[in-house]
């Protein structure tokens, strides 16, 4: 496994960036993932410490009884929601609110990809995904951690995906087919920061570029991070309950 290896100016630099939203998420979503495990050694955690300390500022370290991860996906879509309906809710070609757990187990089984219950964030966390399973959305980089959660009905309701690659090339590329798809399929993201050009990733250190999404019954994030020693792509894919047309938000 690649070691992390920080100098000192690059510790700096990492303190003073973390305080930044976005980069904060990128870096402790990675860090919470078993490729970023040197990461969390270097800030004086293991895996199962991160696990289980109380106060995760993402909610990693809980695991969620059905009734509160619908309390914090109702309380997601009302900080998230978007005006209008997506056109379509793309989600690496699974369903959102129709694939059960079963078919997807099936679909990972007969792909030769290992599935296991994590200690925290979803239900399922699917490691080491090739890229040739998601045929037609021209991705190059495979998904190291596959986060999947599903309703009180056993139906998926959210994916959180994690890419990394030592080179910008295969994770540039499947970030920009990543919002080709979703922007063609589902509508233009509500906000988007930078284009995630190999040029732009290589400017140094935690350099990000982002899109979002936000619709009345879906939403999507894709974010690409320079590690330092490589290049990390997040993606969520979610879908939102509904609700009535009075409680939509005003523009």
């Amino acid at each position: 496994m690649t070691r992390f290896v920080f100098t000192r100016a690059m510790r700096r630099v990492l303190v003073s960036t973390v305080g930044v939203a976005g980069l904060f998420t990128a870096v402790m979503g990675f860090a919470h993932t078993p490729s970023g495990r040197p990461l969390l050694k270097w800030m004086g955690m293991s895996m199962p410490q991160a696990a289980s300390a109380a106060g995760c500022p993402l909610g990693y370290d809980v695991k969620q009884s059905p009734e509160q991860k619908e309390a914090a996906r109702q309380r997601f879509a009302a900080a998230y929601r978007g005006e209008h309906a997506a056109l379509a809710r793309p989600a690496l070609g699974f369903d959102l609110e129709r694939t059960t757990r079963e078919a997807l187990l099936e679909w990972a089984q007969a792909h030769g990809v290992k599935c296991t219950v994590p200690r925290s964030q979803g239900d399922l966390d699917c490691a080491d995904v090739p890229a040739s399973l998601f045929p037609g959305l021209k991705r190059e980089a495979a998904i190291r951690n596959l986060w999947v959660t599903f309703g009180a009905d056993g139906r998926l309701v959210a994916l959180i995906a994690v890419s990394r690659a030592a080179e910008a090339a295969p994770i540039s590329a499947t970030f920009r087919a990543a919002n080709a798809t979703l922007a063609t399929l589902a509508g233009p993201p509500l906000k988007q920061d930078g284009e995630g050009s190999v040029e732009e990733l290589k400017q140094g250190l935690l350099r990000q570029a982002s899109a979002e999404y936000r619709f009345q019954d879906f939403y999507a994030l894709t974010r690409v991070t320079n590690m330092g020693d490589g290049f990390v792509l997040t993606e969520e894919y979610r879908a939102l309950p509904k609700v009535a047309v009075r409680e939509l938000p005003s523009r």
